[in-house]
């Protein structure tokens, strides 16, 4: 029993829907107030309710499978996305590496010390030199850009050593930070004067031949003194004392210099074409005038 009553009940239900659908369309269609009226205001009121609901039900599923079309429309148009983000983050590192190449170069053409008015050619770090000597590197100028055996480098921080080899296009330099360089320095401010040598890759240099009783203390700044065989003009930054030890009984004291230059990391580097015959004539003509 209760299942026919249950089968009377959807039976009803389907036919009033099919009856409010008709009173509906019929009052549609006559377009004028009448006795349809009230019975399309009751119809509405009973089938929206179930419009909605039927609505709420299969929305999502339609929804769903709307979505599943675009799929692959998304899936290309990632892809296309990420590809433009690697593309992008390339040109940035590039414009980076550009930016901080074209930094350091106005450093090298922008020197403001006195030395630097000299004829100087930039050229381009490109390899260590393993072989013969344990602190060289190799740059990409030689000979044919006039440069020649023992003129002296620099880059914007200070010294970096001489040109101890040349071919046509490429040389050799000594850095200072090697065991077998030197360069006649003074103390910037009290000019006591001595020679700085290198004791290898991640050393201190040392200052040898400053009278024991000198005031050198630690903070005093490090140029060349312009006495090295012309080969260093005068006034070339060094690097700064960090460490002065001396007694009156010792016979010179103990300097270390920690230099300006980042010797781990050339790039870009100066060689100075007048160094040599231009500054070795000249001093020892007035050093003979004054004898």
């Amino acid at each position: 029993m209760q299942f026919r009553r249950t089968g009377r009940g959807r039976l009803l239900l389907l036919a009033f829907l099919v009856l409010s659908l008709v009173v509906i369309t019929l009052d549609f269609r006559s377009g004028v107030d009448g006795p349809l009226e009230t019975a399309k205001d009751i119809s509405t009121t009973i089938v929206a309710p179930i419009q909605r609901g039927v609505t709420t039900v299969f929305r999502p599923v339609g929804n769903f499978f709307s979505s599943l079309g675009d799929l692959s429309t998304l899936r290309a148009d990632n892809e296309e996305l990420r590809e433009q983000v690697t593309e992008l983050s390339t040109q940035i590192e590039q414009a980076e590496a550009i930016q901080a190449e074209n930094a350091r170069l106005h450093e090298i053409l922008d020197l403001d010390e006195s030395y630097t008015t000299m004829d100087r050619v930039t050229a381009t770090v490109i390899a260590d030199i393993p072989n013969n000597y344990r602190w060289a590197v190799r740059i990409d100028r030689g000979s044919n850009d006039g440069i020649e055996t023992d003129m002296a480098v620099v880059a914007p921080e200070g010294l970096v050593g001489k040109i101890i080899s040349v071919q046509p296009d490429s040389s050799i330099v000594l850095l200072l930070i090697d065991p077998g360089a030197a360069a006649h320095s003074r103390i910037k401010e009290k000019g006591f004067v001595g020679t700085v040598r290198g004791n290898g890759a991640d050393q201190t240099l040392s200052m040898i031949g400053i009278h024991p009783e000198a005031n050198v203390k630690e903070g005093d700044e490090v140029v060349t003194a312009g006495y090295d065989l012309a080969i260093f003009p005068p006034s070339i930054p060094v690097g700064e004392v960090v460490s002065a030890v001396g007694e009156g009984a010792d016979v010179e004291q103990d300097i270390e210099v920690e230099p300006w230059v980042d010797f781990n990391s050339l790039d870009f580097v100066q060689v100075l074409l007048e160094s040599g015959p231009r500054l070795e004539t000249e001093p020892q003509k007035d050093r003979g005038g004054n004898r």
